[in-house]
């Protein structure tokens, strides 16, 4: 649209120049056809001048010729030859001065002057009276009679006077002195036709400057608007506004560039908001994989940490059986005559401190692999009965001792687990062992089992001593005895609940408990039903 309108402005400019070309060729041939008729009317003046100077001459010759002053053949043929030259351009003078006339005439409208039309026949005249003059001057002879010589001037003055019945010197002299009218006329006209042709082209500038002045507003405005929205939009871009858009509707190239550039920006958008959730995908990848290290790292710490807990550990509970092992050895030898009875007795102690010592290395043990993932456990299918009444006949014969009621619910048959029956029934006697230690005798353990959720849950409750709210959190520490427990009974190496804790674990469950100082413990041991199980075999580490 814009290209059609600047186009449409550029045409119209050089339609209008052209004009105005066209104008100032047309004034400028009227003025030069002026400017030529000025010219020859001035020169017609000129040669009707000479021609009757000459004529004067020749009469002044004619009659040195007749008084036999001296007059000469050569001067007479000069003074023809001259006025025959003369009448030659006057003829062919008048005839273009005529055609001049005429192309005046028609082209401002005004009627050819009589005359230029007389001008022609008098150089007629002129041309049938010279060859008359010529053929009488040359047979003219001096005369000495003074009657003859009258006779003769007055010949001579007829042929210089009257051609064809006109009297030629008052032709000559009207031509003379209409020309030397007609040459201010012709002046007059030029430049009259100069002054018009100025107006033409002042007008003629004037109209074309205005009209240039109108088209470059116009297009200006048109092309101001568009430009300064352009130069918004980059401005925009620039300061990274990528949601500025450029107004379009209006069907011009403009609005071809505004969508272009509309177009452009959307993309560049775009690819920023993709390149922006790309980094922030990123970010948030870095972020998860920073946390992911710094997780290994504190697990990478605890397990050191644990490490170093562990032998230290491993040195404080090793001491106490090897010092007793070391002891014994050490009596029996410094004896002064012992008895076999002694070293048997001694033996017998060194074996129960022996036994002590690698029952605490295999539970050591067992929690370190749990912590490294690394406990063994070997599943297989049995009842959940079937393990109940296992770890219920270990731990009678301990509740007959402390005199302690064991109660149990009946689990209906056709329930079966898939477990690691030893590590399962070691995690539960080590509940029940606690349960019957830390109660007062007297009292009742019950054990009872519930399952939902896909989940089976088996739990042990006493009405022993409890343990206060403060040492909850820390009852899963390995050697960690609480304050009422150690009142309660001053053996206990404290790791049971850990173990207990790591076989659950590996199981794919957990250990639960629930306390009140005075009230009694409840433990819950619970483990996935078969079928939502851990395929895979692993231990699990405390934290």
């Amino acid at each position: 649209m814009y290209r059609l309108r600047l186009t449409l402005a550029l045409s119209a400019m050089l339609a209008l120049v052209c004009l105005q070309a066209s104008f100032v060729y047309l004034g400028t041939v009227r003025v030069d056809g002026y400017a030529r008729h000025s010219r020859l009317t001035s020169d017609l003046l000129s040669e009707l001048l000479d021609l009757s100077a000459n004529k004067q001459r020749l009469r002044n010759w004619a009659a040195q010729q007749v008084m036999g002053a001296g007059a000469t053949d050569a001067a007479r043929e000069r003074l023809l030859d001259a006025m025959d030259a003369s009448v030659r351009r006057l003829d062919e003078m008048t005839r273009r001065h005529l055609e001049s006339w005429k192309d005046i005439a028609e082209r401002d409208g005004v009627p050819v002057p009589a005359e230029a039309t007389q001008l022609v026949d008098i150089s007629a005249l002129l041309g049938h009276s010279l060859v008359e003059l010529r053929r009488q001057l040359r047979a003219l002879t001096p005369h000495q009679d003074r009657e003859g010589f009258e006779a003769v001037w007055r010949q001579l003055n007829q042929v210089f006077d009257m051609t064809h019945g006109r009297d030629l010197r008052d032709l000559l002299n009207g031509a003379i002195e209409s020309q030397r009218k007609a040459v201010p006329i012709a002046r007059a006209a030029t430049e009259q036709g100069i002054e018009r042709l100025r107006l033409q082209a002042v007008a003629m500038v004037g109209i074309t400057f205005a009209l240039a002045v109108l088209l470059s507003l116009h297009l200006s405005r048109r092309l101001k608007r568009p430009l300064d929205a352009l130069l918004e939009g980059a401005q925009a871009v620039q300061a990274g506004r990528l949601d500025h858009r450029i107004p379009v509707g209006n069907g011009d190239e403009f609005d071809h560039v505004a969508r272009r550039f509309n177009a452009m920006v959307q993309e560049v958008q775009q690819h920023r908001e993709a390149a922006e959730k790309v980094r922030r995908g990123l970010e948030d990848e870095v972020r998860a994989r920073t946390g992911e290290l710094e997780r290994a790292h504190q697990s990478l710490q605890q397990l050191d940490h644990r490490r170093r807990q562990l032998f230290a550990d491993l040195g404080h509970e090793l001491r106490t059986p090897a010092t007793v092992i070391r002891g014994e050895a050490d009596v029996a030898l410094r004896a002064a005559a012992p008895s076999v009875d002694d070293y048997r007795l001694a033996l017998q102690r060194i074996v129960a401190a022996v036994k002590q010592l690698t029952g605490l290395v295999d539970d050591l043990l067992l929690i370190a692999r749990a912590e490294a993932n690394e406990l063994d456990i070997a599943r297989d299918w049995l009842p959940l009965g079937t393990l109940l009444d296992g770890a219920i006949a270990q731990a009678r014969a301990l509740a007959a001792v402390h005199r302690l009621t064991l109660a149990v619910d009946a689990v209906p048959d056709g329930i079966d687990v898939l477990v690691d029956e030893t590590r399962l029934r070691q995690a539960l006697v080590i509940v029940l062992d606690n349960a019957i230690r830390y109660s007062r005798p007297g009292s009742a353990v019950r054990v009872a089992w519930t399952a939902g959720d896909g989940r089976h849950r088996i739990s042990v409750i006493d009405t022993g001593i409890g343990i206060p709210e403060d040492e909850l959190p820390l009852v899963f520490e390995r050697f960690m005895r609480g304050r009422l427990a150690r009142d309660h009974r001053a053996d206990g190496t404290g790791i049971g609940l850990s173990i207990a804790r790591s076989i659950l674990a590996a199981h794919g469950g957990s250990l639960e408990i629930e306390s009140r100082v005075g009230a009694g413990t409840t433990v819950h041991l619970i483990f996935p039903d078969s079928h939502d199980a851990p395929l895979v075999t692993a231990g699990a580490h405390d934290e």
